[in-house]
């Protein structure tokens, strides 16, 4: 057993009988550092070597950074709501969280920004979620506003 492992069980043991003070979470923050900084060392020594590395091999590792944070582009959610699954049918509910702000998604004259999913795909949206297959198996039982589906868009 190592030296960590020894002291977290004392901690452990000394917890359960109501006895653990603050010397014992100093000592074991004072060996994880310990143990930290061994463990650093040869990460810094990985990274020399990367520095040493031809410029050509750096440019080959792939970058993890996602495309929405370079950009700064944020997602828009487009929730359609229709009586059928068919793209060209009227949509009968909406929602739209855009900005940070859930939208009703009403224009000016209080209709639906789109009249259908097809408009919405006209303008940019594009589907993440079809509507569920299992409600179209008894349109008697269908609850809620029929087949949702749910867009997104990148702005």
């Amino acid at each position: 057993m190592d030296k960590m492992t020894a002291i977290l069980k004392r901690i452990r043991k000394r917890f359960k009988n109501g006895k653990l003070d603050i010397k014992d979470i100093d000592r074991a923050l004072a060996q994880a550092q310990g143990q930290l900084k061994v463990r650093e060392q040869p990460q810094a020594q990985k990274q020399a070597q990367a520095q040493k590395q031809p410029q050509a091999q750096k440019q080959t590792q792939p970058q993890l950074q996602p495309q929405e944070s370079s950009t700064g582009s944020k997602q828009s959610l487009l929730y359609l709501h229709a009586p059928s699954t068919n793209p060209h049918s009227a949509v009968v509910g909406i929602s739209i969280y855009e900005d940070g702000a859930d939208s009703d998604g009403l224009d000016e004259n209080g209709d639906f920004r789109y009249r259908s999913i097809k408009e919405a795909l006209d303008d940019g949206w594009r589907i993440i979620k079809f509507p569920e297959a299992s409600l179209a198996m008894n349109e008697q039982d269908n609850y809620g506003l029929g087949y949702e589906f749910v867009l997104e868009r990148w702005r």
